[in-house]
């Protein structure tokens, strides 16, 4: 196929998550005309009679749908209702959703035994894994979903969309205000949620009937239930669980079989969760006992009724945690009279439309249901807003762990647009990761993970220099003083090395990964040509291919600089003794006062973006920092970004898909409930307070506020990660 231009994959999701129901309806039907050939006919629109395309197949006809709503097993019985409705005869139907959809071939036998028709779903993922097969279905994008991601093409001076989803939502701007306050971690909190998780997983444990669970499984259990938990706790596990078998007497102690290396409850600690599980049960179910009162009020039924109608009004709430969270918390946390927030209506049909209750009942039960949380919100008693007050801190205890799909949206758009100019310490990081496992190489993960979310990643033609400077010098020093006394270095005299490669050269070697110095280096660059021209063009194309990385000489920073200022900061670099020589103090200068001329060339401070600027220089390399204080105060703006916000907010973060189904398994649960015991008061009140200053501002205010706290986030260096680049990914 001679493709012009690819869909990045991240790109399409974007896409999705914003595209209109008809379009998407129009982009399926190319999509499929082209897959599917010419025995696909597209029909819709009004008039469709339920199908939205049917393929012709012999004296057979199987019936498409297409779709972005959510609750897709209801979706799909009104369908085949509604087709044979019409007169027409069907016996397959095939299901695409914009969506993601867990367990779909659960969902597609369990749906074809109950509506007699050979029900075939396929979700965003399939979408995804054929949106480049040919020049057509990239034309499909191109006319249908390519208007969904104009946006990112240049976020500081796109004045199409001033006050984006983002500022008009709180999540996005409690979130930041969060982060960038909180400079010492949620280390106390993550500790606490991962033991509860622990004490969870192991709460059907018994030594009398000989039930263990291995530290394995612990885990297993942990992260198959609640997924999105995965990247918060995994790096502590280990440790809390070892915590928790030392503890004595504080009814939170697990013990362990040290022979077998199983853990299990003790019986005391077994009580007393039993005993905290029935107070928080009996305060759920007095919830639901006070919602069927409430109903016997406004209608005259039986009882399966009002249980029905207590439970969906249950329904209705979960679904405003998940859909509007922090405006839900905070109406429910002020003493003021305030408005509930106004997706209250929508949730009530998402919840309609997934129930058993018939079109014909609908209307009535939406007015019973709407009469029912009003009365809740608004006159509610002391047990209903206990109920809705442990909702509200399991929620902010969700949000603060960055567990919410409005975080995670606004980072993925957010780091699409950036153009990151690598520093030399995280590329020299990534040449000593070689031989490493995958999941503790943390440069080349990030730069793996960096390419996939669509940043666009360089390196200048001084890091290439100073790579390439690297590489020789510990080829020297290798020679000079390792060489010959190879076969008596061991462990301890390698790990004094100052050089990084030859500490993981050694490294590599005691664990049979590598014969010798001349193949490790070969790994990078031709071990007869580091000494030439050649080589550091060899080590360039590596670099380049290897990390998807693009190459920009000096000649493309030395045009947006001012050489006299590029030259005076070398200079005073030189002087206070922060670089080793002239070239290495004028690329440091170079790469500064590039980054500043690359902003301005692509005017990213035209107007205020509430992701911030786009263009920085990633590296630990602090130093220079102290020595450009003024440059820094003239330019009103950073230019350094830590890999570690990378690292947290892009690498390490949940996804979108995890947080949406934790909130299915959590807030129904009276887990989900216990969760919300484990957050601190002052952090609970702190969220609140900013929700209601975010209230408080115009969207131009939250915008510029926005771009302000994201930048200063980026260059936190006093912020504290439990991971970092050097601790690599856990």
């Amino acid at each position: 196929m001679n493709q012009t231009s690819s869909i990045h994959p991240e790109l399409l999701k974007i896409a999705l998550e914003r595209v209109d129901g008809f379009v998407f309806e129009r982009y399926c039907q190319d999509l499929l005309s082209v897959l599917e050939g010419k025995n696909f006919v597209p029909v819709g629109g009004i008039g469709d009679g339920g199908a939205d395309g049917i393929f012709e197949c012999g004296d057979d006809r199987i019936f498409y749908q297409f779709t972005r709503q959510e609750n897709h097993r209801e979706k799909i019985r009104r369908t085949v209702d509604r087709l044979r409705e019409v007169g027409r005869n069907v016996k397959t139907l095939y299901y695409l959703s914009s969506r993601t959809i867990p367990h779909i071939d659960s969902d597609e036998d369990k749906l074809t035994d109950e509506l007699g028709v050979f029900v075939k779903i396929r979700d965003r993922k399939y979408l995804l894994s054929h949106a480049n097969d040919t020049n057509g279905t990239v034309a499909a994008f191109n006319n249908h979903l390519s208007i969904y991601t104009q946006f990112l093409n240049n976020l500081a001076t796109d004045v199409r969309h001033p006050h984006s989803p983002h500022v008009q939502n709180p999540a996005a701007y409690v979130f930041l205000q969060h982060e960038v306050t909180n400079r010492l971690g949620d280390r106390k909190l993550v500790h606490s949620l991962t033991d509860t998780l622990i004490l969870w997983a192991l709460s059907e444990t018994d030594p009398d009937n000989d039930i263990f669970l291995t530290e394995e499984e612990i885990a297993e259990k942990i992260f198959s239930t609640f997924p999105w938990s995965s990247r918060i706790i995994k790096g502590h596990l280990r440790g809390r669980i070892k915590t928790l078998r030392n503890k004595d007497g504080d009814g939170r102690e697990i013990r362990w079989y040290k022979k077998s290396n199983k853990y299990c409850l003790p019986f005391e600690t077994r009580k007393i969760i039993a005993d905290e599980n029935v107070i928080d049960q009996d305060l759920g179910t007095q919830f639901i006992d006070e919602l069927k009162l409430i109903a016997g009020g406004l209608f005259d039924e039986d009882e399966g009724a009002y249980q029905k109608i207590a439970e969906l009004a249950c329904d209705v709430i979960h679904k405003i945690f998940e859909k509007q969270g922090l405006l839900f918390s905070h109406f429910l946390s002020s003493d003021s009279e305030i408005e509930a927030p106004p997706i209250v209506s929508d949730c009530i049909d998402n919840v309609l439309e997934t129930s058993n209750i018939g079109n014909g009942n609908r209307e009535e039960y939406r007015e019973i249901i709407e009469e029912v949380i009003r009365k809740v919100f608004y006159q509610g008693s002391a047990k209903q807003r206990d109920y809705l007050a442990n909702l509200s801190r399991t929620y902010v205890l969700l949000f603060t762990l960055q567990a919410e799909p409005k975080i995670m949206e606004y980072f993925s758009t957010m780091t699409a647009n950036f153009r990151i100019y690598v520093g030399t310490d995280i590329l020299v990081k990534a040449l000593s990761e070689r031989f490493l496992d995958k999941e503790d190489q943390a440069a080349r993960n990030l730069l793996r993970m960096a390419k996939d979310c669509g940043i666009k990643l360089f390196f200048s033609e001084c890091v290439l220099d100073e790579v390439y400077t690297h590489i020789r010098g510990t080829y020297f020093e290798f020679i000079n003083y390792f060489s010959e006394m190879e076969p008596y270095i061991t462990r301890e005299i390698a790990r004094n090395s100052d050089k990084i490669l030859i500490r993981s050269y050694f490294y590599a070697k005691y664990e049979g990964k590598i014969s010798g110095w001349k193949s490790f280096l070969g790994q990078f660059v031709t071990y007869e040509n580091i000494q030439s021209q050649k080589g550091r063009d060899e080590i360039r194309n590596y670099l380049s291919s290897e990390f998807g990385l693009s190459f920009v000489e000096n000649a493309e920073l030395e045009e947006v600089c001012e050489l006299t200022k590029v030259n005076s900061l070398a200079e005073k670099l030189l002087e206070a003794d922060a670089k080793e020589n002239q070239q290495l103090a004028y690329n440091t200068a170079l790469f500064v006062h590039g980054i500043y001329g690359l902003r301005s060339k692509n005017k990213e401070h035209a107007s205020a973006s509430e992701y911030g600027l786009r263009t920085w220089w990633m590296t630990n390399q602090s130093k220079v920092l102290k020595h450009t204080t003024e440059i820094i105060r003239d330019r009103r703006s950073q230019y350094i970004m830590r890999p570690e916000f990378l690292l947290n907010f892009l690498a390490l973060s949940p996804t979108c898909d995890d947080v949406r189904n934790s909130f299915h398994g959590i807030f129904p649960s009276v887990f989900g409930v216990q969760l919300g015991h484990r957050l601190r008061d002052d952090v609970f009140h702190k969220v609140m307070r900013s929700v209601k200053e975010w209230k408080e501002y115009e969207p131009g205010r939250i915008t510029a506020l926005m771009s302000e706290l994201s930048d200063k986030l980026k260059t936190d260096r006093y912020k504290r990660y439990d991971r970092t680049l050097a601790d690599g990914l856990v």
